[in-house]
């Protein structure tokens, strides 16, 4: 594979570890992050589209049951 290939990837996809938290740290730490909330962030703290699903009553109704399910017995 070219060599040229690899390094474009990297740079694209690979990141440092430490940008994990950002977008968790930014938004339960800054004074913005308490005008967030029902907003959806994306790397990196921005806010960003929700996917259609997430707005899904009957998908998230059988989403809560199937937790339910999960945890009846602890």
């Amino acid at each position: 594979m070219q060599k040229w290939i690899l390094t474009f990837a990297k740079s694209r996809l690979v990141h440092p570890a430490p940008m994990g938290a950002l977008t968790q740290l930014y938004a339960g730490t800054s004074p913005q992050g308490a005008d967030m909330n029902g907003k959806y962030l994306i790397p990196w703290a921005r806010e960003g589209p929700m996917r259609k699903e997430a707005m899904d009553p009957k998908l998230a109704e059988k989403m809560w049951e199937w937790m339910e399910e999960q945890v009846k017995d602890l």
